[in-house]
């Protein structure tokens, strides 16, 4: 909403034309060894709005280390967004080999979308393999990380 010349901007006005980053590391390693979706370590970040319709913009990095070696395992890395999985995936494979079990890389997602209603949000990122076939054993590092930025309506 735009700010006609003149008006006397408010507080509040000021407050929610700032973005607001927020960021968290996972801080400890978890183990991905099913289907289900996992939360990485701390992975989640808590927030409020102050207004509906925020836009909020999210960078999740997920960080890979092969325990356990299957030939086309691949991770499935996903945002929740108040319990809600958001569209897309971030995934990484070891590919048709199955590499070794040194292997460590990482994949990162970018995704946005606009907070219908003001109050509580919760960011979450979360990880799964597309198989349990083989009993693959994928740990996501400390080294994952989730960063979310708001804009408020003003």
């Amino acid at each position: 909403m735009p700010i006609p010349a003149g008006s006397i901007v408010t507080a509040g006005q000021l407050t929610r034309m700032q973005p607001k980053p927020y960021y968290q590391q996972a801080g400890s390693a978890t183990t991905i060894s099913t289907t289900a979706f996992t939360v990485l370590g701390s992975c989640t970040i808590n927030l409020n709005t102050l207004a509906a319709g925020a836009t909020w913009m999210v960078q999740g990095n997920f960080s890979y280390d092969t325990a356990t070696a299957v030939a086309s395992v691949y991770t499935r890395g996903a945002l929740f967004v108040d319990g809600v999985q958001q569209s897309g995936e971030s995934r990484w494979s070891e590919g048709s080999s199955g590499g070794d079990a040194a292997d460590f890389d990482m994949a990162g997602k970018a995704w946005s979308g606009v907070l219908a209603s003001a109050g509580a949000h919760t960011f979450e990122l979360q990880c799964a393999l597309n198989t349990a076939a083989g009993s693959p054993s994928i740990v996501a590092t400390g080294f994952s990380d989730l960063s979310v930025v708001i804009y408020e309506v003003v």
